[in-house]
């Protein structure tokens, strides 16, 4: 029986972000014209590999982060892991993390496809669980399609949205990587 409610469970919620997925894009969160935006919320989640906390603000001041919403029954999500490794590698050293805000129901289930992604890819960054979906609803107000990467910079702005596979597509990113990672607020 709670096998079942687990499975309707997670179907309901697979459902909802689809229906999502055609209402609008990202984030509620406001970002302007030039990239400067509202103050990203903290948050603290459980990190998937170490079970310890995790919160954004412990970056803030430091290093411009990246959140990936994510989930493993997105295909987009797990296609684009490989150069999420690779940029986690080439900036790690400056100024840079990635934080991956994972949508997962925190069952066993989920647990091992997160798993298999980890081993497949040998993911590098932290797998932070928003089990309850509160960061991804509440907070940052998600409201389109996944995967969504927020920028934000060292003083805990919001710089850039990119929804779906857009950011592959943006000549742009990595020269806007490199000013916000040399920002006078960054590596403090």
């Amino acid at each position: 029986m709670r096998r079942n409610i687990t499975g309707w469970m997670t179907a309901a919620i697979v459902a909802l972000f689809c229906a999502l997925s055609h209402a609008g894009e990202g984030s509620a969160l406001f970002i302007d014209e030039e990239g400067k935006g509202d103050s990203a919320p903290d948050f603290t989640l459980e990190d998937y590999a170490t079970a310890g906390q995790v919160s954004l603000g412990s970056y803030l001041g430091k290093k411009v982060v990246m959140l990936e919403f994510w989930a493993t029954w997105c295909d987009i999500c797990k296609e684009e892991i490989p150069a999420l490794v690779k940029i986690q590698n080439d900036w790690k050293d400056k100024n840079f993390q990635i934080l991956a805000i994972t949508l997962s129901p925190g069952d066993p289930g989920d647990r091992k496809k997160i798993q298999k992604q980890v081993e497949k890819h040998g993911i590098n960054y932290p797998l932070l669980l928003d089990t309850e979906y509160k960061v991804a609803q509440e907070l940052y107000k998600l409201k389109g399609p996944i995967p969504l990467k927020l920028i934000i910079d060292c003083a805990g702005k919001l710089r850039k949205e990119y929804v779906g596979d857009a950011m592959s597509k943006d000549d742009g990113f990595i020269f806007m990587l490199e000013a916000l990672t040399q920002e006078p607020s960054c590596g403090k």
